[in-house]
């Protein structure tokens, strides 16, 4: 037993939850919004920032879900777009985070198989190879079956507020 755990700071000490969502806020990330089809082929979207590269070879990519619609269509369907919005799409971001915006009309293109964003940063077309159960979230892991991107600045999520980048790509 370790001095650590004999002073009863093992595994089940408890974080507070206050603190850690302020400390992983701290992490810069992009902002991805998922895209999905339903049975009749209608398009939903997801904002997530829970979506990262794994692996070059095979182009691997995953991302972390909780239980919604988007994690049932999903499961469902075994794929999903990825589209990396760019500075000027952070209504795209409030639109598929629960936050329709009436007067936002999402253009969707299908540039191989599955529809993402148009004029988005990066889009991504990937079927998930494995599904990984983490507490109250899921992680899908897929391989990228297509892929593009289009230039310019990211739109990025940093200390829980939106911001842009200070050098373009």
């Amino acid at each position: 037993m370790s001095n650590r755990e004999a002073e009863g700071g093992g595994a089940t000490r408890r974080v507070d939850p206050d603190a850690f969502r302020k400390s992983v806020s701290m992490f810069a990330t992009g902002i991805v919004v998922l895209t999905c089809e339903d049975d009749d082929g209608k398009v939903h979207g997801m904002t997530v920032n829970s979506f990262t590269s794994v692996s070059l070879d095979p182009p691997t990519v995953l991302v972390s879900l909780k239980p919604g619609k988007a994690h049932r269509l999903i499961s469902r369907n075994g794929r999903y777009g990825a589209c990396i919005l760019n500075e000027g799409q952070q209504s795209f971001s409030a639109h598929f985070s629960g936050r329709p915006q009436e007067a936002l009309r999402p253009d969707f293109v299908v540039r191989e198989q599955l529809p993402t964003l148009s004029n988005c940063l990066a889009w991504f077309e990937c079927e998930t190879v494995e599904k990984v159960q983490i507490h109250d979230h899921t992680l899908f892991v897929a391989q990228v079956t297509a892929c593009g991107s289009e230039g310019g600045a990211p739109l990025m999520f940093y200390g829980s507020r939106y911001h842009r980048a200070a050098i373009a790509a």
